[in-house]
């Protein structure tokens, strides 16, 4: 469960408010008189004319933070981007705005400025949300039932650093995570990361699509042929800095140990659906074991806004991906990927949301493999198409169905598009099985469907999310039920 310190959160949705865009800086209007924070409310506050006021904005003597309980005032002047010295345009005021709500830590925003000394004193009052929980999570999804508890806390600190522990228990994945994300260190443009991933996972490989369209039961079924279960101890580390506003470096390194048991045929499965002439009673791992250390350079540009709820702007991510065997890595492989995301604001509260992918991955070992279906590809199974080729394409459309004294739920219907398989199968540390590498329109698979999310805006993580996916070749519904930890 990778932690994205970049990823934003998704408040909840309290009714209409426009979502603002970065906007170029024209003329300001006049800047207000001298009006001390205490005399007015700042939902009340409006900006009064003065033939004082300068033509081109005014410098920021003084940067004011006020209704923080937990979040410090350091902490939400960095978020803000607001430096003194800085000139100030009245149009700012819903670009600070929007940059603390897309934070994810306050409920409750109000920006307005003041007179004082020769320039201008910006005053920010900031209500902070409940920022940590302690919550049970249920899975009911295809060939994945359990349970797990997890501590998520937002701000640590009152510096906007996240902290998550969590376990789980289930049929498929049990794991723990844990995870502390630094978003500025020091008060600095670098940021930093370190995290863990402990699991004990069921595999279930299946056949690899032999047409487009899937038969269930007849020859062009997709089945599954072989189980086994991977442990996969992995620890990982975060270096980045932010080069200008939105676009960031990173550096990671990690390492994990890898291995193999209870390696078995799935019922109805033969052991030539493994490999030919295939002993059932010794039927060969998935693929080798050992260290798997590896380091990945990363670029992203991020011009993102969250406000309650509705997504807006872009994301553009780059990164590639290299074993290591100078530290000892058993493995040799590397994987490129480019990932790209949109948001459009449509009818002030309802939501549209593009995703694309593509990534290739040489000699990928099995535990790196590139994996569709699931909460990736709703519709199918957990899992059900691996390659180290895929791309993918998600289409979002959510809507505000109703908001009452803070709990909210949104509605949203998905279009899911993948096409993943193997361009090559020579890896000598990788058992693949027959047919793997898939051509034409047989890699080709796509969902459609309806879900909920449902929200309170006190606090941070949502509730639970309800997904019914239609794979569209396979002509069946698949269910994705996720309680207390949701994406």
């Amino acid at each position: 469960m990778p932690i994205d310190p970049d990823a934003p959160k998704e408040p909840v949705d309290d009714g209409p408010h426009a979502v603002p865009v970065e906007p170029t800086r024209a003329a300001p209007p006049p800047i207000a008189p001298e009006v001390k924070a205490n005399d007015v409310k700042a939902n009340e506050w409006k900006p009064l004319q003065s033939a004082e006021s300068p033509t081109d904005g005014a410098a920021i003597r003084k940067i004011v933070v006020e209704d923080n309980e937990k979040t410090t005032s350091e902490t939400v002047e960095l978020i803000s981007q607001l430096e003194i010295g800085e000139t100030w345009t009245p149009d700012m005021v819903e670009v600070v705005k929007s940059r603390l709500v897309s934070s994810g830590l306050f409920k409750d925003v109000e920006v307005y400025w003041t007179k004082a000394d020769g320039g201008v004193a910006v005053h920010i009052l900031a209500k902070d949300k409940h920022s940590w929980v302690i919550a049970p999570a249920f899975y009911n999804q295809p060939t994945n039932k359990g349970f797990g508890v997890g501590y998520g806390e937002n701000n640590l600190g009152g510096k906007n650093q996240k902290l998550l522990l969590y376990g789980q228990l289930a049929t498929g994945d049990s794991f723990f995570v844990g995870a502390w994300v630094v978003p500025a260190i020091g008060g600095s443009r670098f940021y930093g990361q370190v995290d863990t991933y402990l699991k004990s996972a069921r595999n279930i490989e299946y056949s690899a699509p032999q047409s487009y369209l899937i038969d269930g039961d007849g020859a062009n079924a997709v089945r599954p042929v072989r189980e086994s279960r991977i442990h996969y101890l992995n620890f990982g580390a975060t270096l980045g800095v932010e080069i200008v506003r939105g676009l960031k470096l990173d550096a990671r390194i990690r390492g994990a140990k890898v291995a193999y048991k209870d390696v078995k045929l799935v019922d109805g499965a033969s052991p030539d659906d493994v490999m030919k002439g295939a002993d059932p009673l010794n039927l060969p791992k998935p693929g080798a074991e050992g260290y798997d250390i590896s380091n990945e350079l990363a670029l992203t540009i991020d011009h993102r806004a969250n406000w309650y709820g509705v997504q807006t702007g872009t994301r553009y991510h780059v990164s590639f991906e290299h074993a290591l065997p100078s530290l000892g890595s058993d493995f040799i492989w590397w994987l490129a990927s480019a990932n790209a995301f949109k948001a459009y604001q449509v009818l002030e509260r309802h939501n549209l949301v593009l995703k694309g992918s593509v990534q290739y991955g040489h000699d990928l070992p099995f535990q790196q493999e590139l994996l569709t279906g699931g909460t990736s590809m709703r519709g199918w199974l957990n899992n059900q198409f691996r390659g180290d080729f895929r791309t993918l394409a998600n289409l979002e459309y959510s809507v505000p169905v109703f908001s009452v004294a803070g709990f909210s739920v949104r509605a949203l219907t998905f279009f899911d598009s993948a096409y993943t398989t193997f361009l090559r199968t020579s890896n000598p540390q990788r058992n693949y099985l027959p047919n793997s590498q898939v051509r034409g329109l047989d890699g080709f698979k796509n969902s459609v469907g309806v879900g909920t999310r449902f929200y309170l805006r006190q606090i941070v993580l949502p509730l639970l999310g309800l997904d019914f996916g239609y794979g569209l070749e396979a002509r069946d519904f698949q269910v994705y039920l996720a309680i207390g930890l949701t994406d």
